[in-house]
């Protein structure tokens, strides 16, 4: 799947080592847990 759209984000020191440590509890990528979050957000009205 293309991905053309990029967004950085800067994290706390805690909230880096939250999405790590939540991470790699469950074997996956920091970016496909916050990918997997967004999936979960209420589709925009339009």
């Amino acid at each position: 799947m293309s991905r053309p759209k990029v967004y950085n984000l800067r994290l706390s020191d805690e909230e880096w080592m939250k999405l790590m440590t939540y991470a790699e509890s469950k074997q996956i990528t920091p970016a496909e847990v916050l990918r997997d979050y967004i999936k979960r957000l209420p589709s925009p009205k339009m």
